[in-house]
């Protein structure tokens, strides 16, 4: 994969995505939101892990994809 030394391969543009969604969030609410009840940890804990989830998801598929391709 040819490109521009930092977005070269997954980690330069999971970077970039990150930098890109990260600066504007963090501007202007928490990153971790402090919950009152037990019920919106619950919720704040099954979004947390929900995401996770897709990011590790997004990446096997990523290197699955590139390890059929070429």
């Amino acid at each position: 994969m040819k490109g521009c030394g930092w977005v070269k391969g997954l980690g330069g543009l999971l970077m970039a995505f990150v930098f890109a969604l990260g600066v504007p969030a963090l501007s202007q609410a928490q990153l971790f939101p402090v919950s009152a009840d037990v019920a919106t940890v619950r919720a704040d804990l099954l979004l947390w892990a929900t995401a996770l989830i897709g990011v590790a998801l997004a990446i096997y598929a990523f290197k699955r994809v590139r390890a059929i391709v070429g």
